[in-house]
């Protein structure tokens, strides 16, 4: 998924009251002779409030008043407002909470923040049903659907925000990665073309769709794209590595030992660039880019770095070890994946068999390229 979906919504409120109160609506502030405030009233209020609201009790505050003015007979125009006001107030809540929810994330309280997780759909689906244009709130609910592993319906949402909004770019960008996770390449790369006319500089378009392209065997397209990714965001090592991947597929291993030293050199702190290189240097079939004891060292710095979660960092562990003929160390390893990997993951199979057998895993040349 995109960065920043939820952001530059600030105005959006203002703009609507705005266009309500120049639109002849002369009840407002027309208070009727009782003791119980009009419902123009409560929404003059409410539209108050929305100047100055910061988090979710103000929207609280903003949907009670909705809510009450429902209660006070409003005329059809004065209601269809008021279901406008709402949807606003729920969506701004419904991101409050999704901005706290990945607070907790970062601290390991998953628990407390699937709840507010759930809660901020709740929120999404609410607006959505008040304003069935509010695209905000649609785009919003089709993110949370898709974190909620609701990938039709997120695409269903998607495609509706494009209708009603053709011009804004995240939602083409998240249109394309649900074809990406779902193999669609061809697909995505459509949309993740209409993201880019859009967002022409946008660093994720760019380098997800060379990863649509790297899958779909087109690799030259797929540099392109991670060239011009490289360009945008100088001080990122994911360009370099895929285009050193890239280059090991091509067997352009020169190429491909560079880009992995420029990663290594642009932040030695990266588990990824250590990862990549450790494989390079334990696996490369032309000898003379081999090196076991720097291939050892940086599969081991890369598993200290980003932890031992990652199956791929284990597999170039294992590798590096059989290498450097510390074959018993490889199958070890080797045995532990074994015990989680899913059956079609033969490649863990045949690695450590080879291991057994004291045989050195070596990357195959680009005519019969797989695995890694």
């Amino acid at each position: 998924m995109a960065t920043d979906y939820f952001a530059g919504w600030t105005g959006w409120a203002v703009l609507l009251v705005a266009s309500w109160w120049g639109t002849g609506y002369a009840a407002v502030g027309q208070e009727a002779a009782s003791e119980s405030p009009s419902p123009e009233s409560l929404l003059r209020e409410a539209y108050e409030k929305t100047k100055a609201s910061t988090g979710t009790p103000d929207y609280d505050r903003v949907i009670g008043l909705c809510q009450q003015a429902q209660q006070g007979e409003p005329s059809a125009e004065v209601a269809a407002y008021a279901d406008e006001l709402a949807a606003w107030a729920h969506n701004r809540r419904g991101e409050a909470r999704t901005d706290r929810a990945a607070e907790l994330d970062k601290q390991d309280q998953s628990k407390q923040a699937a709840e507010l997780n759930a809660q901020a759909l709740a929120d999404f689906e609410t607006a959505v049903k008040l304003d069935s244009k509010n695209w905000k709130a649609l785009h919003n609910r089709a993110v949370s659907r898709a974190l909620a592993g609701q990938s039709d319906e997120a695409l269903a949402d998607f495609r509706r925000v494009v209708e009603l909004n053709a011009d804004y770019a995240n939602a083409w960008f998240n249109i394309a990665e649900i074809h990406a996770d779902r193999g669609e390449y061809d697909q995505a790369i459509a949309n993740y073309d209409q993201a880019a006319k859009l967002k022409a500089d946008d660093y994720d378009t760019h380098l997800r769709r060379g990863h649509a392209y790297r899958q779909l065997r087109k690799f030259q397209d797929a540099l392109a794209n991670y060239d011009r990714a490289a360009r945008l965001a100088p001080d990122q090592v994911e360009p370099l590595l895929n285009r050193g991947d890239v280059y090991r597929r091509l067997g352009q291993w020169q190429s491909a030992a560079e880009e992995y030293r420029r990663a290594m050199a642009l932040n030695h702190r990266s588990g990824q660039a250590h990862q990549r290189a450790a494989w390079f240097l334990a696996t490369c079939p032309l000898d003379r880019y081999r090196n076991a004891d720097l291939a050892v060292q940086a599969a081991e710095k890369a598993l200290e770095l980003d932890g031992e979660g990652d199956v791929k960092y284990l597999d170039t562990v294992a590798a590096a070890y059989a290498n450097a003929g510390q074959f018993d160390k490889a199958c070890q390893i080797l045995a532990r994946i074994l015990k989680s990997a899913p059956a079609e993951a033969v490649w863990y199979r045949q690695r450590f068999e080879m291991y057994q057998k004291q045989q050195p895993y070596r990357e195959p040349q680009p005519a019969d390229f797989a695995g890694h």
